[in-house]
This record gives structure tokens, C-alpha cells and sequence, in this order.
């Protein structure tokens, strides 16, 4: 998950180098903004799962703080890649 992280970052760079020379990416932003929704859903689903416990890796309950912060940190990066995807480009 973190190597698609990453590469989800230096995706966003690219886009963000070839935009300065103003040119028309608009569809390279929706592919942006779709691979980033899934993958913080993706990451949503992990961090459900280690609250839940019960595997491999889960969180106690003295934790708690940073369970609800990870939750709300998924739950803001979600809506603001769907908000990328249908706000869409427009200035």
C-alpha cells in the first residue's frame, strides 16, 4: 500500500510539472483523482480492519486517538478526491 501511495505522489508530481506549461490534462486529473479515491478506500478498509482487531496487526484501546484521527483522515481524502473528480477543471 505504501509503494501505491507513492507512486500515486509522483503521478500527481508529473501532473503537476506538465500543467505549469499550461497545457490540457483535465482527464489525467479524473484518472488522478479515481486511482486516489480507490486507494484511500483501500485504506479506509485497513484501518477499519485494525480497529476491529482480531488479525495480525490491530490497535488497543489506548489508542483511540489515533484510530479516530486515521479514520477522519481517510474519510477527508476520499471526499476530496471525489470532489477532484466531479468538480472537475473549472476556472
Amino acid at each position: 500500500m505504501c509503494i501505491a501511495t507513492f507512486c500515486l505522489a509522483m503521478f500527481g508530481l508529473i501532473i503537476g510539472l506538465i500543467s505549469i506549461f499550461k497545457m490540457n490534462i483535465s482527464t489525467l486529473y479524473v484518472v488522478y483523482a479515481t486511482i486516489g479515491a480507490f486507494l484511500f478506500l483501500i485504506w479506509l478498509a485497513i484501518d477499519i480492519q485494525m480497529i476491529m482487531g482480531g488479525k495480525k496487526y490491530e490497535l488497543s484501546p489506548e489508542e483511540y486517538i489515533f484510530a479516530v484521527l486515521a479514520l477522519f483522515m481517510d474519510i477527508v481524502q476520499i471526499f476530496w478526491f471525489i470532489l477532484m473528480i466531479f468538480g472537475g477543471n473549472r476556472r
